[in-house]
Parts: C-alpha cells; sequence; structure tokens
C-alpha cells in the first residue's frame, strides 16, 4: 500500500511539473519558413505568428524573455529556420536581420523609359501595373505635365515583398515632393524647376559644373537665347536619333531646343538632389556657352562671348581626332 500511494503521488506530482515545463525546440533549425508582421501587431501577436509558423515550438518559450528585452517590432516579411530555440528566434527578433526586402536603384538622369524596366526587373512589377499606377499619379503633377518625366525621384529605395505599383510610385514622387520642399516648393509648382535641372542632369559630368551650366542656361533664357541643347533634341527620339544634324533641323520636335526658344515642354530625365540645387543656386557668372573638351573626363570650358566658344570647341573637335575610337 505504501509503494502504491508513492507511485500514484509521484505520477501526480509529474503531472503537476509538466504543466509548468516550458516546450522548446533544441535542434539547429529546419527549412526556411517566412512570417509577416502587420503594423499595430503586438509581441503577443508576433510570438503566435512564430508559433504557427513553427519556427518555435510554444508560445511560452519566447514570450516572458520577449516582454523583458521589449524589442522595437518593425512590420514586414522576416524569414526564419524553422523549428529552432526560442532564444534563437529571439536573438533574430532583436537583431533585425532577417527582414525580407526587395531594393531598386535608380540613377540620376535616367528616364521613365529606363525606369520601368528596372522597377520590373527589380520588383517584380509589370509593366501594366506600373502604367497604370504613373496614370492614377498624374494629378499629382503640375497640371501642364504630360508625363510624369522628370518627377520621379532617383535613389535607391527599400520595400516589402509583393508592394503594389500605386505604392512605389508615390514613393519615389513623395521622395521629389520632400526634396522640392526644402526650397518650399511642391510639386504642383515645380515645371519649370525640374524642367531646366533635368536638362543640367544631363549636361554636367563634374559636379561643380552644373552650378556653372545652370547659370549659362539662365543667362541664356533671361536673354530669350535658345538653350541649344543637345539632350532634349536627342530625348524627343528616345535615344534613337541616327543623324544629330538632321534632329537639330527637325522643327517639328517640341523638345528641340536649337529651333525654340525657352523650355521645353517637360523635363527629359529625373534630375538629383545636386541639379536640383544648382538650378536654383547656380554660380554667379556671365557665360553664355559652354562645352566639354574631354568626354572622358568631363572637363568643360565656359565661355561669355563666341569667339571665345568657338576656340574651346576647336578644343573639343582636336579631342575627338586625338580620339578616333571614342563612342
Amino acid at each position: 500500500m505504501v509503494a502504491g500511494g508513492y507511485m500514484v503521488a509521484r505520477d501526480s506530482i509529474n503531472d503537476f511539473i509538466s504543466r509548468f515545463q516550458v516546450e522548446d525546440y533544441d535542434g539547429t533549425g529546419g527549412p526556411m519558413v517566412q512570417i509577416t508582421i502587420e503594423p499595430g501587431d503586438t509581441g503577443r501577436d508576433v510570438a503566435n505568428k512564430l508559433v504557427e509558423a513553427d519556427v518555435i515550438k510554444s508560445f511560452e518559450a519566447i514570450y516572458r524573455d520577449m516582454i523583458a528585452a521589449d524589442p522595437t517590432i518593425f512590420p514586414g516579411v522576416y524569414e526564419y529556420p524553422s523549428q529552432i530555440p526560442a532564444a534563437r528566434a529571439l536573438q533574430l527578433l532583436l537583431s533585425n536581420t532577417n527582414k525580407v526586402v526587395v531594393q531598386t536603384t535608380i540613377p540620376e538622369g535616367f528616364t521613365v523609359a529606363e525606369i520601368i524596366p528596372r522597377l520590373e526587373n527589380d520588383l517584380g512589377l509589370t509593366r501594366a501595373d506600373l502604367e497604370t499606377a504613373i496614370e492614377n499619379a498624374m494629378e499629382r503633377l503640375p497640371d501642364a505635365a504630360v508625363s510624369i518625366e522628370g518627377f520621379l525621384f532617383p535613389a535607391t529605395y527599400t520595400f516589402n515583398p509583393g508592394v503594389t505599383a500605386d505604392t512605389v510610385i508615390n514613393t519615389m514622387l513623395d521622395r521629389m515632393a520632400a526634396e522640392l520642399d526644402d526650397y518650399d516648393l511642391t510639386l504642383k509648382e515645380s515645371m519649370s524647376v525640374l524642367t531646366l535641372a533635368s536638362i543640367v542632369q544631363l549636361e554636367g559630368l563634374i559636379e561643380s559644373d552644373l552650378f556653372k551650366i545652370s547659370r549659362v542656361f539662365a543667362n541664356r533664357l533671361d536673354r530669350n537665347i535658345a538653350l541649344q541643347s543637345d539632350p532634349t533634341v536627342k530625348y524627343y527620339y528616345e535615344g534613337s536619333i541616327d543623324s544629330f544634324q538632321e534632329g537639330m533641323a527637325d522643327e517639328e520636335n517640341p523638345f528641340n531646343t536649337y529651333y525654340n526658344p525657352g523650355l521645353p515642354p517637360g523635363p527629359i530625365a529625373s534630375p538629383g538632389s545636386l541639379a536640383i540645387e544648382a538650378t536654383l543656386r547656380p554660380a554667379e557668372g556671365n557665360w553664355l556657352y559652354f562645352v566639354s573638351i574631354n568626354l572622358i573626363t568631363g572637363e568643360t570650358v565656359f565661355s561669355e562671348t563666341l569667339a571665345e566658344h568657338e576656340r574651346a570647341a576647336e578644343l573639343y573637335r582636336q579631342w575627338l581626332r586625338d580620339n578616333p575610337d571614342y563612342d
């Protein structure tokens, strides 16, 4: 009777203790799984999602330590090995190194024709969705804007997987709006600034020259002298012009700044921060001309008179003769 009573008591005690034992994995982990943390998710929500995804074995294994650690939890998609100890899962949560993102980089001077394929490839979006998103976003632009060209700010963007085209396009517009806000400008007011900035962006290679180039164009606009910018002529043909001389003679090209005085109808590319700053804060000077005399280094000569410019242009032509293989 004594022995039997001991066995019953031992089983009852073990059953009582087991209620307070925490179930936890102790292996190195299995296949990778993903969980999505939504805005507003609490620590309890995250712990439950880790259990549901079989990252950890039990809620109790992580929740108390999570409360003690009080982590800042950012919404997004996170990747974990399955069936790992709760301590390791918490370490990953605290490090924030396992977040899954998609990323794209838009260089300064890219056109919409170049941006869309980049977004398709990097973010897994479709051209149709991007074109629809662009159409939806046009209401944010100046009334005179005929396209979104020049308004998508060039930068590196990071998104959660599955990001929508609308979110991407509006994020790029928001970034441009933030840039313009530094100069007390809005997107609706930015047409002429971004148009000139896009030309400055494509004309300059050396950063300090952008401010001088901006001054040349400002001086020409003030005197009603045609801008005579090669990139504007080429833009109309999407870079596929066979003869630039024929392009300059094309009077039907609204972007032909050799034939049409003043600014073209809109931007020709996406200007970056420096080009925008140079446009709004040009260098002081009386230059009316500039020409690059080395297409590799971007060395540029600025001139006040046509005679000076012709001498500089001869240096450019000599460089071409010295570098016959340059494309």
